[in-house]
């Protein structure tokens, strides 16, 4: 080999250790903004957990109507309907209420170590599968932000969510500050692609960009609660708040991406303020809550330490010690059997199998990022994606809430059985069935799981062929009614869906009209 050919193996690391160096100003600049304290994704771990247990709990208050064979949605329509759910959901391997309650008291345990930051990954994981598992059950209630809650899971499990706060931290005995991983890049980027997402889909309707979007969404008696039925009085009010709301969305990347340390700690708070203001106007779902959670990582160290520094110092005695963990306090088996192999003198391949284990998490960090980015700007770009690599399957990154514009009106159900007689009554025992309009739509439903499932009622049932789901709510409620009245004297269940036109000028200036979802003879 002549002297040039070595010198060029030279030259090249020569130059590539230049280039390493003339980037540093910008890397160090990059570090500052993307990486992410533990404690913050120690916050965004008990948020999660949290968010799942109270999902739990507020879905258990129906288990029996939307999980069950005795509800309004048995196994036979699980099978028969949104075939790319099936063979997802272990909540289908039994119709019976008890099975049903079983898998939720375990998804609760596992949402409960997850706040505990008990193995963490694992439990998370699991969590995740039984997550899944309950959304395929009966896509037919899902909204949004379902969808948002899968994606930010997954996210996070490939970021050290129990690096701090946590079972795990207290039984490693150490912990980094901070964290910059492709795991945790995706995990800030989730939250702009969907806000920025949002504000493009927005801007192709005509309301939002010309001051009227709040103001349209909040006439909607049907949604809002608690402050957004007084806020609709406040035109202007409600105009500032839609300019606030644009802002914050359309400026998502410049004001959480680009702002550092302190700069950053007030634009997460107006973001907190604004989706604690959605949880009290509109009831939207976990919309709220997972969107809360999601900006909890931008949250810098200063933050943290500022909040550390508030703690009383006499309850520094009641910090968790790890002799309070009893039997937990044994390393995890895996790290038992790496320790194993290290005494052993095998080394080597305890060091590759962590290596390993550190590389598969930095590509799959690295694969959900792109596949965030790529599938964002297709949504928003309104761009065909080729069947070959999209399936509407759980984990869809989009959110269309109130794009591109508001509806300009809103509706209500009501389910009437007709008896012998000739009479009309509720079906359910409940006030009889008219066309006034209800003083408050919204409590028309039991809650929003109720309203999005007679939603997909009203789009199967509008089908020619009188579609599956209408059809089982219709035997469904036919079961309620001979239940309250009695089988010889109920002859038919109708379902009509009630449209009001939104009172945009502040009176309403058409009466109620309706149509019939679904007629079944009983």
């Amino acid at each position: 080999m002549t002297p040039s050919h070595r010198r060029d193996p030279d030259r090249s690391v020569a130059v590539h250790n230049r280039l390493w160096t003339a980037l540093q100003p910008v890397r160090r600049h990059a570090r500052a903004r993307l990486e992410v304290d533990t404690r913050a994704l120690a916050a965004l771990r008990i948020a999660l957990g949290s968010i799942v247990l109270f999902d739990l709990f507020h879905r258990a208050g129906s288990l029996e109507t939307f999980y069950t064979n005795a509800g309004v949605y048995p196994l036979e329509v699980y099978q028969s309907t949104y075939s790319r759910y099936t063979g997802f959901s272990l909540h289908a391997a039994s119709g019976e209420v008890w099975f049903q309650q079983l898998l939720f008291v375990i998804a609760g345990a596992f949402a409960v170590a997850l706040i505990l930051g008990y193995r963490t990954r694992l439990v998370g994981f699991v969590s995740l599968v039984l997550l899944l598992s309950l959304h395929a059950r009966n896509p037919a209630v899902l909204n949004g932000a379902d969808q948002l809650l899968r994606v930010l899971l997954i996210v996070a499990l490939l970021t050290p969510l129990g690096e701090r706060w946590s079972v795990d931290a207290l039984r490693r005995g150490s912990a980094r500050t901070t964290v910059v991983t492709f795991g945790t890049v995706a995990l800030l980027a989730q939250p702009v692609v969907v806000f920025t997402q949002n504000a493009i889909l927005k801007h192709e309707g005509d309301s939002w960009y010309a001051g009227e979007g709040i103001t349209i969404a909040f006439a909607s008696d049907e949604m809002t609660i608690f402050l957004g039925n007084h806020l609709g009085s406040y035109p202007a009010l409600l105009e500032l708040f839609n300019w606030v709301w644009i802002t914050l969305l359309a400026g998502s990347g410049a004001f959480l991406l680009l702002t550092r340390g302190w700069q950053r700690v007030p634009v997460v708070f107006v973001y907190l303020g604004a989706f604690g203001g959605l949880l009290l106007s509109v009831s939207v779902g976990l919309f709220p809550l997972v969107l809360a959670a999601a900006v909890l990582p931008f949250l810098p160290t200063q933050f943290w330490d500022a909040l550390e520094h508030l703690v009383p110092s006499r309850l520094a005695r009641f910090r968790p010690r790890v002799s309070w963990l009893g039997p937990l306090e044994r390393p995890p088996l895996e790290w038992r059997a790496l320790g194993g192999l290290r005494r052993r003198g095998h080394g080597q391949i305890a060091s590759f199998v962590t290596g390993y284990a550190r590389s598969v998490l930095t590509v799959a960090g690295f694969l959900v990022l792109v596949w965030m980015l790529l599938f964002g700007a297709t949504h928003a770009s309104s761009y065909d994606v080729p069947d070959e690599i999209y399936s509407p399957h759980l984990d869809e990154q989009r959110w269309g809430l109130y794009a591109p514009d508001p509806s300009e009106s809103y509706g209500w159900f009501g389910t009437e059985a007709r008896l012998e007689n000739g009479s009309a009554v509720g079906a359910f025992g409940d006030e009889n069935i008219t066309a006034d309009r209800p003083p408050d739509a919204a409590q028309e439903y039991e809650n929003f799981r109720e309203r999005k499932y007679l939603e997909s009622v009203r789009d199967s049932g509008t089908d020619d062929s009188e579609g599956i789901i209408a059809t089982s709510y219709a035997d469904w409620a036919c079961e309620q009614a001979v239940d309250e009245y009695g089988e010889d004297e109920l002859e038919t269940v109708t379902l009509y869906r009630f449209i009001q036109s939104k009172p945009l000028e502040g009176e309403y200036e058409e009466a109620p009209q309706h149509y019939t979802v679904v007629e079944r003879s009983c």
